[in-house]
C-alpha cells in the first residue's frame, strides 16, 4: 500500500520513489513484477502523471526497476543476500506503516550454497596457516599482478588434470570473480576492433560487463544441443561467450562435432572464444565434460573459471586463462596493476589445492549435490503434472521448468508467490525478448536444505498442478 502525505516536506515524486524502493528492498515487489501503469497510479494517488513517472525513472536510475519498450516497468533481479540495505533502518517508516516484508517459505533462489568451504576444518586451517606464513614474512609487499605464483602454479597443475586445460602458470590470471575476469577481457579488445557475440539465451552478467565497455552484443541463437554455430557464418573479428559443458540457462552440453566447427570458425575468422567453465565440478551421472580449451590446437580459446560454487560466492576468486598469444596485449595494460584477491586467500587456496583437500572438498561437494538433485529428480517424477516439461537436470544447481500454460513468466511468478513459494524468471538472460518463452521459469535448489526438499517439491508441484 502506498501512502501520500501531501503535507509533508518530502516532495510528492520522492515519497513515492522512496515508497516504491522499500517495497522492493523488503520483498513486497518481487523481481519480475509489473509496475502499474503510470497513469493508472496516478489516478490511484491522485498525482500528476510526471511525479509518477520521475519516481519510476529513480528506481531505473538505480538498478531497481527495467523498463520494457511497450510494456511497462518491471522489477529488476536483484540478489539481496548480505547486501547493506537489509541492516538499514527504514527512512520512511511514517510514510507508509503498513508495508511488511513478504516472506517466501520456499525460495528456489540460484546461486546461494548451502555447502561451502567455511564447513570444512582443512579449508579454514589453510587460511590460519596462511596468516602465520605472512606473519613470518621479513616485509609484506604487493601480490604480482597476476595473483601468487605458488596459487598459479598449483591451479595449472589442477586444471589439467580436471579439465584437461593446457596452460603454464603464466597463462593464468587470478581475479576477483566472474565478472572482473570479463572486465579484464573487454578492456583488451577494443570495442572499436572486435565483436562481441554470445549465447541466447546466455548469463546476463556477462552481457552487462561488454555493454557496460561499449561492446556491441550480437545474439547467438541456441539449439536443442547448443549453439546454432551456421549463425557464425557472417561474423568476423569476434569474441564469442560460450558456456558449452553446462549451458546456462539451459544446460545443454555442446557435442563434439560442434566444438571442433566453433574452433575451426574462431581460426578461420580471427576470432576468440571465451569459454565460461562456471560449474564443471557439478556433473552428477557422467564423466565431467572435457574443457573446449583442452582440444584447441589454434590457441583461441579463453578459460574462464570461478570459485564461487566450489568453495564460496563471497570469497570472490576467480581466474582466467589466455592462450600465450594474448599474454602481450593482457601484460600491456596491466602490467602495471595490482591483483585485487586478498594475498592470505591466495596463500590458502595455493595450500589448498597442493595438499590435496581441495579435490577431496570437490568430491564431498559434488556427493552433497548429487544427492540433493536426485531426491528431487525422484520427488518430481512423482508429483510434477505430465504438461509441464523439465530440463538441465544431469548436472549444475538449477533446472528449468517449462509449462503448458498461457500465463506469462511475471504472471506465474506472482501465481507462486500467493503459496510463499519464490521462483525466478528466465527473460533476463534473453537478448531477443521476442523468442524468449513466456510459460518458463528457473529453479535453483543449492540452497534448499535437504531434509525439506520432499516438502518444497510438493509445494512447488501442487501449485503447478493447480495453474
Amino acid at each position: 500500500m502506498i501512502s501520500i502525505d501531501k503535507s509533508s516536506k518530502i516532495s510528492l515524486y520522492k515519497q513515492l520513489y522512496m515508497q516504491l524502493k522499500e517495497q522492493i528492498l523488503t520483498g513486497k515487489l518481487i523481481a519480475g513484477q509489473k509496475l502499474p501503469a503510470t497513469r493508472e497510479l496516478a489516478s490511484d494517488l491522485m498525482l500528476g502523471r510526471n511525479t509518477v513517472i520521475a519516481a519510476y525513472d529513480q528506481l531505473l536510475l538505480e538498478g531497481f526497476v527495467k523498463s520494457v519498450t511497450g510494456s511497462g516497468y518491471y522489477v529488476e533481479q536483484i540478489d539481496f543476500q548480505n547486501s547493506i540495505f537489509l541492516d538499514m533502518p527504514s527512512k520512511i517508516a511514517a510514510l507508509s506503516p503498513s508495508i511488511l516484508t513478504t516472506h517466501y517459505k520456499y525460495d528456489f533462489q540460484y546461486g546461494d550454497l548451502d555447502y561451502n568451504c567455511y564447513q570444512t576444518k582443512t579449508w579454514r586451517k589453510c587460511v590460519l596457516e596462511a596468516f602465520d606464513q605472512i606473519a613470518l614474512q621479513s616485509k609484506i609487499s604487493y601480490t604480482e599482478h597476476q595473483g601468487n605464483l605458488q596459487l598459479r602454479k598449483g591451479l595449472a597443475d589442477y586444471l589439467h588434470l580436471a579439465r584437461g586445460v593446457k596452460c603454464t602458470s603464466d597463462q593464468i590470471v587470478i581475479t576477483s570473480g566472474h565478472q572482473h575476469s570479463l572486465e579484464i577481457i573487454a578492456h583488451i579488445f577494443s570495442n572499436k576492433d572486435w565483436h562481441f557475440a554470445m549465447e541466447d539465451p546466455g548469463y546476463n552478467g556477462t552481457r552487462i560487463v561488454f555493454e557496460r565497455n561499449n561492446h556491441n552484443i550480437i545474439p547467438i541463437p541456441l539449439e536443442s544441443d547448443g549453439i546454432m554455430i551456421s549463425a557464425l557464418e557472417d561474423i568476423h573479428n569476434a569474441l564469442l561467450y560460450i558456456t558449452p559443458s553446462h549451458q546456462f540457462p539451459m544446460g545443454s552440453v555442446l557435442p563434439i562435432t560442434k566444438r571442433l566447427s566453433l574452433l575451426d570458425w574462431a581460426d578461420q575468422n580471427n576470432s576468440y572464444i571465451i569459454e565460461d567453465d562456471y560449474d564443471s565440478e557439478l556433473r552428477y551421472n557422467t564423466l565431467p565434460i572435457p574443457s573446449l580449451q583442452s582440444i584447441d590446437h589454434y590457441n583461441r580459446t579463453i578459460y574462464l573459471g570461478t570459485f564461487s560454487k566450489s568453495l564460496s560466492p563471497d570469497l570472490r576468486i576467480a581466474f582466467l586463462v589466455l592462450p600465450e598469444s594474448l599474454m602481450t596485449l593482457y601484460n600491456a595494460k596491466y602490467q602495471l596493476s595490482n591483483c585485487s584477491v586478498p594475498s592470505f586467500l591466495q596463500i590458502a587456496l595455493a595450500n589448498f589445492i597442493r595438499c590435496g583437500d581441495y579435490q577431496k572438498h570437490i568430491n564431498s561437494l559434488r556427493a552433497h549435490y548429487r544427492k540433493k538433485n536426485n531426491l528431487i529428480l525422484t520427488y518430481l517424477q512423482k508429483t510434477l503434472p505430465p504438461c509441464v516439461k523439465i530440463q538441465g537436470t544431469s548436472a549444475g544447481l538449477h533446472f528449468i521448468l517449462t509449462l503448458d500454460a498461457s500465463l506469462n513468466q511475471q504472471e506465474l511468478i506472482s501465481r507462486f508467490a500467493e503459496s510463499q513459494i519464490h521462483v525466478y524468471a528466465t527473460d533476463i538472460y534473453w537478448i531477443n525478448q521476442s523468442v524468449c518463452p513466456k510459460n518458463q521459469i528457473l529453479i535453483g535448489f543449492s540452497s534448499i536444505p535437504t531434509v525439506e526438499i520432499p516438502e518444497s517439491i510438493e509445494k512447488l508441484s501442487e501449485v503447478l498442478r493447480n495453474i
